[in-house]
């Protein structure tokens, strides 16, 4: 259940010649896992009140009487609220140069509150019941294990941010523009960013552009506080009793985290360079071209399960008994994006009372990681911090997306007709669609390169009396679907891999009816 609100008020207006706007924010979310048609295996079938085994894995006793199953558990809720209040002003200033400078500067202050509620004890614990195959019954609510009191969260932050932004002709055809800010968090400290960008328009028809910055983002406060942990109970040989064990997420300040080789976390940041031209031979007919690159480092993730016996030793070295695996967010990447976009615009001449435009576009986009700081804790152990195979592994970082797309687009207008045809080509990207931890010594049958895909997409339209416009059309009209996933891959749980850029979903047919008020 999802609860969703936000409210935004501002003022602009202008004084002794600076435009203000001046302006604030909260928005509000939670999301409550309320589970149906489920149970908790380890409490065993009886629905009635204390007739489940104990913790202990005896039926229950006046101190520890046991909780009955349910098929309706709450496992808990996230909550997060955000309060952002701004102030930017701007003005054009003289200073003898071929354009006004213009200045714009501004201040912004932002609160955010990150909460974790425990659900209800059925949705967390083990309650000692044998499966069919005599083991332990795994604990917790199926689908998802609810939230424990320990993984309980109500963290706080602010951050306090300023610019300058400074833009004007330094000749006739040269624009320039450079900016900087700074930012100021309560958890993870300052950063200062900036930027600067030239435009060159020799003549009309032809505009060369570049730009370099610097950038970073700041760890989410779920990055930094989400932790979910479910406790299972294993056999102590030497007592004959079954032992409560954890694993799951720990947040980076949790001590098992920490020994495993966790860190605070740190802002990620970026060196972005572009450039490009746009030139347009004729009034009609307009080709611009784009490169890019961008390199991220400290790039956050979430590790692999960390678990086996070099971790388990590590962890009873530092006096931490009760955890088996671990996973936790780190800036463990170093990663660069190179890219390159093309356009090109043609707007074909027709009788009076009709338009025809053709556009073509193609992207390429390439990712690559680095460097993975691999922590010494774990040097040693056979842990992988970043498993390739796995979703959000190496596969999906840097194979999991098409290198290239390209579209062909022609929209063409007849008195009150009108109507557009698409044509786009996916090219074929490689997927992994494991979950947990991936096989080891590699799983060539988990690992699935998926074609390339043309898509078509079709629309009719007619503007009717009252500046009402009604249209039908389709998206994939060919009811185009990706190729399906062989049986190692997911365990055969889906048919189509998830990150298809064009979905699963085959034909969209629609109709819409616009009003436009005020033409």
């Amino acid at each position: 259940t999802v609860k969703d609100a936000s409210g935004a008020a501002g003022l602009r207006g202008t004084a002794g010649g600076w435009s203000y706007d001046l302006g604030g924010s909260y928005g509000y979310n939670s999301f409550v896992y309320d589970l149906r048609n489920t149970m908790n295996v380890s409490l065993g079938p009886c629905l009635q009140t204390a007739c489940a085994p104990g913790l202990d894995g005896i039926p229950g006793n006046a101190d520890d009487p046991g909780i009955p199953n349910k098929t309706s558990i709450n496992a808990g809720t996230l909550k997060l609220n955000e309060l952002v209040a701004a102030l930017n002003i701007a003005k054009p200033v003289s200073i003898g140069l071929p354009g006004d400078l213009n200045v714009a500067t501004g201040v912004q202050f932002r609160r955010e509150n990150y909460q974790i509620v425990a659900g209800e004890r059925a949705s967390y614990i083990q309650g000692g019941h044998l499966n069919r195959s005599g083991d332990p019954a795994p604990p917790g609510s199926q689908v998802f294990g609810g939230f424990q009191p320990q993984n309980e969260v109500n963290a706080h932050r602010q951050n306090v941010g300023a610019y300058v932004d400074l833009e004007t002709n330094l000749a006739r055809a040269l624009l320039a523009n450079v900016a900087g800010r700074f930012e100021r968090y309560s958890d993870f400290g300052s950063k200062v960013t900036g930027k600067l960008a030239l435009r060159l328009a020799p003549s009309s028809r032809v505009t060369l552009r570049g730009a370099i910055s610097t950038g970073f983002r700041a760890p989410s406060p779920s990055q930094s506080y989400y932790g979910a942990t479910i406790t299972n109970f294993v056999l102590d040989t030497q007592t004959g009793r079954q032992t409560p064990v954890e694993g799951g997420i720990f947040p980076v300040s949790t001590p098992a985290a920490a020994a495993l080789g966790a860190k605070p976390l740190k802002a990620e940041t970026s060196l972005n360079l572009s450039g490009g031209f746009a030139v347009s031979p004729t009034e009609r007919f307009t080709l611009t071209a784009d490169v890019y690159y961008v390199k991220i480092d400290g790039r956050i993730i979430l590790t692999g399960v960390l678990g086996g016996d070099g971790v388990v030793d590590i962890l009873q070295a530092n006096n931490i008994t009760n955890v088996e695996t671990a996973q936790y967010f780190t800036n463990a990447l170093d990663t660069k994006t190179t890219g390159v976009d093309l356009t090109a615009v043609w707007r074909v001449r027709l009788a009076e009372a009709q338009r025809l435009d053709l556009s073509a576009a193609f992207n390429w986009t390439r990712n690559r990681i680095r460097n993975v700081n691999e922590p010494p804790e774990l040097a040693g152990t056979g842990a992988v911090l970043f498993d390739p195979y796995v979703s959000g592994g190496r596969i999906a970082l840097e194979r999991e997306r098409p290198d290239w797309r390209t579209t062909l687009t022609a929209e063409h207008g007849h008195g009150a007709f009108h109507g557009l045809a698409r044509y786009s080509m996916y090219g074929p990207y490689t997927t992994s669609q494991l979950s947990g931890t991936g096989p080891e010594g590699g799983c060539d049958d988990c690992v699935q390169r998926i074609g390339s895909a043309g898509l078509l997409d079709l629309e009719l339209g007619y503007l009717l009396p009252g500046n009402l416009n009604l249209a039908i059309g389709a998206r994939n009209l060919l009811d185009k679907y990706p190729d399906r996933l062989n049986p190692n891959n997911s365990f055969g749980i889906f048919l189509y891999p998830q990150p298809s850029p064009y979905g699963f979903n085959g034909r969209f047919v629609y109709t819409r009816l616009e009003m436009t008020i005020g033409r």
